[in-house]
């Protein structure tokens, strides 16, 4: 199957990791340091390429940590597209304290040229892909409407879109009608016009979920935490539960989660519940490693026994 994967705001992560609390306006010494890809789109491609996939990566390079970032998805063995940008790849920097308290500091990234934009898209459309991941922010200079743009490209195609990102892009993205969305609690409110906290309960975010269905007819899993995940399709809804594991990096779960699932759903053709279980066990792998490690096959496929996946009827 051929698979693209866009992402528009790479990033490099440096994960910072305290053996204190957190204490602003003064000094905090790091206990360890990872430096990992720090971009939804090369935690997908990646993370397809370990399950056993060959998917397409297209991103933008460039700037003092271009060659940083081309690196992580190259040493795995996936075919990236880079287009080049005046601006370069931004620095993510996130603090993890011994409480397990995350501070994040991300740059916007960007201003990407309308000319580098146009080349990027360009080489996407003309991959031939039978299904495309667009997931992440924006930077500078992108228009908002850049992802249902796309999606309305491949409509009329027997082409999978999946959208993976928040805000205006994910609200006008919606507009294009894509197969599959992976909000995380957040970004659903934020589709549904609610806050996070009128989302609490978990058949709370089903029904934002059906709502989202009825109103897009788009597939839709929500990712929790450690509360799990929920999905809503046609003509079934799962509440799915967390691997119980203990917690080392949550960044990049979301994204392990939806390459598990596109893989198994998608590539291996297997039942729904098959795939939720299986994405599920494979954000639970994540999460016991540290910083955006990403884990083996052996590693997800030991917790999979420890997922339960239920059917709630429509």
């Amino acid at each position: 199957m051929n698979i693209s994967i866009l992402t528009l705001n790479p990033g490099v992560d440096r994960v910072i990791y305290l053996d204190t609390p957190t204490r602003l306006g003064t000094l905090n010494r790091a206990a360890h340091t990872v430096i990992n890809q720090g971009s939804k789109g090369a935690n997908v491609a990646i993370m397809l390429k370990t399950l056993g996939a060959d998917p397409h990566y297209f991103t933008f390079t460039g700037g003092e940590l271009g060659a940083l970032s081309e690196s992580f998805t190259d040493r795995a063995g996936v075919r990236s597209h880079f287009t080049k940008t005046e601006c370069g790849v931004r620095m993510n920097v996130k603090v993890i304290d011994i409480d397990g308290v995350c501070t994040e500091l991300n740059e916007c990234g960007g201003p990407v040229t309308s000319g580098e934009l146009d080349a990027i898209i360009s080489a996407l459309k003309n991959d031939e892909s039978e299904l495309v991941v667009m997931n992440g922010s924006l930077p500078q200079g992108v228009p908002t409407d850049v992802y249902e743009c796309i999606i309305k490209h491949f409509s009329g195609t027997d082409t999978v879109t999946v959208l993976d990102c928040d805000g205006e892009a994910m609200k006008k993205g919606l507009r294009a009608h894509p197969t599959l969305i992976k909000p995380n609690r957040r970004e659903l409110a934020g589709i549904v016009g609610a806050c996070e906290s009128e989302l609490c309960g978990i058949y709370s975010v089903l029904n934002a979920a059906k709502s989202v269905k009825a109103d897009y007819g788009c597939d839709v899993i929500c990712t929790l935490d450690g509360d799990g995940s929920i999905y809503v399709g046609e003509h079934e809804s799962y509440i799915v539960s967390a691997a119980p594991v203990v917690l080392q990096g949550f960044s990049g779960a979301g994204d392990t989660y939806l390459s598990a699932y596109i893989y198994k759903k998608y590539i291996q053709k297997c039942d729904t519940k098959t795939a939720l279980a299986y994405a599920s066990a494979a954000a639970g792998a994540k999460v016991a490693l540290p910083g955006t490690t990403l884990p083996s096959v052996e590693q997800i496929q030991a917790l999979v026994g420890s997922v339960e996946v239920r059917e709630i009827t429509h």
